[in-house]
């Protein structure tokens, strides 16, 4: 297909909410109201002065809204600011894509952090007037990776409906399954989530703007790593499981799935100009980095996003897209590659090549 035919992602926005608070006066909240043991007060002081992420953005009215344990709270907590960040980004996404709410047909939401039924879709339908024939799907248990599965469905819809207009929405609450503890995975976990919402608009590109056009995506699931990364129910609330080889499993998983996707195109990793990786953390980024074979400088964006927002689950890698496009510009014909894992073990890539 020629490039300048492949669906178009056309908008990106993004949205946090207002608490923006630093890792230095995260880790003294964390002191003064957890209850945890002396030895996890040192790792979290281990973990939390490590630079690589300084800020984040909460969905709290203040800080001590965190040690809610009310169930119905928490839950209507997530509720309120997905809907509300979710909101907000397809609304600039749109805008950024000059549609209007009543031209989209074709929606694809994913959250983790929360359970909604109806889903996402529903709640953005009613807050951004979309039209009522609206397509909508909702993409749930896919955790940090979901964006791009998300992306897929748009790209496939947009295929079928080529004068038609799709977007993407991914809203996640890390908070809302924020609690305290002894265990590792915890500390790590409540050390680097943030709160935010991303929403990618895919349809024809406005005229005279480069933008990235979705070549081929590629997606590989690794079930007996299952245990390593996911969500488990403890005290009915969620609780994320994070184990120490999850940088391991993504340098190993995402470079091979990377490969595969770039060998369908007879392309290599040093082809590729703008590398769009999922900011998970620190080590994670080293494992990918090295994996792939890829220049520390390539990585500036997911580097950027990871220091200034934490990792946000789902939206994280449509945030790196939009920061490399607005601080490193792609020329015409260079090729870019998003790249996230998630729950499962999964993991997802895209090419694009803007035009």
């Amino acid at each position: 297909m020629d490039p300048g035919s492949l669906p178009a992602v056309a908008g990106l926005g993004t949205a946090v909410p207002p608490l923006r608070i630093s890792q230095a006066d995260s880790l003294a909240f964390i002191l003064a109201n957890f209850r945890i043991r002396e030895g996890t007060k040192s790792l979290y002081r281990r973990v939390m002065s490590h630079p690589g992420v300084a800020f984040r953005h909460v969905a709290l009215a203040e800080p001590a809204e965190i040690m809610e344990t009310d169930l119905d709270r928490i839950h209507a907590r997530f509720q309120r600011w997905a809907v509300t960040l979710g909101a907000e980004a397809l609304t600039r996404a749109l805008a950024a894509a000059g549609k209007t709410p009543e031209e989209l047909g074709f929606l694809a939401t994913t959250t983790c952090t929360g359970t909604l039924c109806p889903g996402l879709s529903s709640y953005l339908a009613e807050s951004c007037g979309l039209a009522r024939g609206l397509a909508a799907v909702d993409l749930v248990g896919m955790g940090c990776g979901a964006a791009l599965p998300a992306l897929r469905q748009a790209d496939s819809w947009v295929r079928t409906h080529p004068q038609g207009t799709a977007a993407v929405v991914a809203a996640e609450i890390c908070t809302a399954a924020m609690f305290d503890g002894d265990s590792a995975d915890l500390v790590i976990s409540n050390s680097i989530f943030g709160d935010g919402a991303a929403a990618a608009v895919v349809g024809a590109p406005a005229a005279g703007r480069v933008s990235p056009r979705l070549v081929d995506f590629a997606s590989a699931t690794y079930p007996e790593w299952r245990e390593s990364l996911r969500f488990r129910t403890e005290g009915g609330r969620l609780r994320n499981v994070l184990a120490r080889d999850v940088p391991a499993r993504a340098g190993e998983a995402v470079p091979a799935l990377v490969r595969e996707l770039l060998g369908r195109h007879s392309l290599a990793p040093d082809g590729v100009g703008h590398w769009l990786l999922h900011p998970g953390g620190a080590n994670v980024l080293d494992a990918a980095r090295d994996g792939l074979g890829v220049p520390e400088e390539r990585l500036a964006a997911s580097r950027r996003i990871l220091r200034d927002y934490g990792n946000m689950s789902s939206p994280s890698c449509l945030f790196v897209l939009q920061e490399e496009i607005a601080t490193s510009p792609p020329r015409a014909g260079e090729l870019g590659v998003l790249a996230a894992f998630g729950a499962g073990f999964s993991v997802h890539a895209a090419l694009v090549r803007f035009e």
